[in-house]
C-alpha cells in the first residue's frame, strides 16, 4: 500500500485500504522524515518539514488509533531527534510564516513537535493499553543529509561511514522499543542507544502538549493560514 506523509489524501487512502484488510495493528513505527530542505510545501500547503515529519505522522496515528485499540499490546514508536534540544520552544511562526523559515530551525521544530506529541499521546492513551515512546536514532548513514553542503565535500562519504552508525546499528533503538519485553507497558519515554534519555523540558509540559495538539487539529481541519487563527496561536503563552 502506498503512503505519502506529505499528503492528507494519501494518508486517508492508506488508512481506508489498511482497514479493509486488517482488523488489528500491533506496531506503528513512525520513522519517515526529511531534513534541511530549502523552503517547500506539502500537497496541502504546509511547510514541508513540519508537515511531513510531524503533521503527517499525527494524522496517520489519529486515523489508526481505533484499529490499534482492538489489538493486543499495541506499541507506537516515534523517531524524534537530539535536534529537538537545539531550540528553546516551538515557534509557530516558523511554521506559518515563510519569511521566518530556517531549514535547520524548522527541522528541529518538527522533531521537538514529535517529542512533545509523543508525551501528549502517551497521556491521552494511558488507559487504553497502547504504549507510546520516542527515540533518537543517532547519526546514521542515510540520504537524510543529502541537502547539506558538506555532503558534497571530497572524502566526506568515507569519513561519515567511519564516524556515523550504519543503517543496521541505527535501527537498533527503534527495534528495541518495538519488540523488547522490557518495555511491555512502559509509555511516555524517550530513548537513545537503547537507554532512557533526557527529554526537552517542553516535552513533559502538559500546557505545551495541549497547545501543540490544538494547533495541529485546527491546521489539519482548516488547512489555512488565516491571520486571525495564526495570531491567536502565536500570541498564546
Amino acid at each position: 500500500m502506498e503512503l505519502d506523509l506529505s499528503s492528507f489524501m494519501s494518508i486517508e487512502r492508506f488508512v481506508a485500504d489498511f482497514a479493509k484488510s486488517h482488523s488489528q495493528l500491533n506496531l506503528l513505527a513512525c520513522n519517515a522524515g526529511m531534513a534541511f530542505n530549502h523552503y517547500d510545501t506539502t500537497y496541502d500547503g504546509l511547510e514541508s518539514q513540519f508537515g511531513t515529519n510531524y503533521v503527517g505522522h499525527y494524522l496517520l496515528i489519529t486515523k489508526l488509533l481505533d484499529i490499534m485499540k482492538q489489538s493486543e499490546s499495541p506499541r507506537i514508536t516515534i523517531a524524534s531527534s537530539i535536534a529537538a534540544c537545539m531550540i528553546h520552544h516551538i515557534d509557530y511562526t516558523r511554521v506559518t510564516d515563510v519569511w521566518r523559515f530556517n531549514r535547520f530551525i524548522n527541522y528541529s521544530t518538527s522533531k521537538l513537535a514529535l517529542m512533545v506529541y509523543s508525551n501528549a499521546l502517551a497521556r491521552q492513551l494511558a488507559d487504553t493499553g497502547i504504549t507510546v515512546n520516542a527515540f533518537h536514532p543517532g547519526l546514521v548513514v542515510t540520504s537524510l543529509y543529502r541537502n547539506m553542503a558538506f555532503s558534497m565535500l571530497p572524502g566526506i562519504h568515507d569519513f561519515r561511514n567511519w564516524l556515523w552508525l550504519d543503517q543496521k546499528k541505527g535501527s537498533v533503538t527503534s527495534i528495541y522499543l518495538a519488540l523488547s519485553p522490557e518495555l511491555e507497558g512502559k509509555t511516555g519515554g524517550y530513548y537513545a542507544r537503547e537507554q532512557p534519555a533526557v527529554m526537552h523540558p517542553d516535552a513533559t509540559n502538559t500546557c505545551v502538549q495541549d497547545r501543540l495538539c490544538k494547533f495541529t487539529d485546527i491546521l489539519i481541519s482548516t488547512n489555512t493560514h488565516a491571520p486571525s487563527f495564526l495570531d491567536s496561536i502565536n500570541l498564546q503563552k
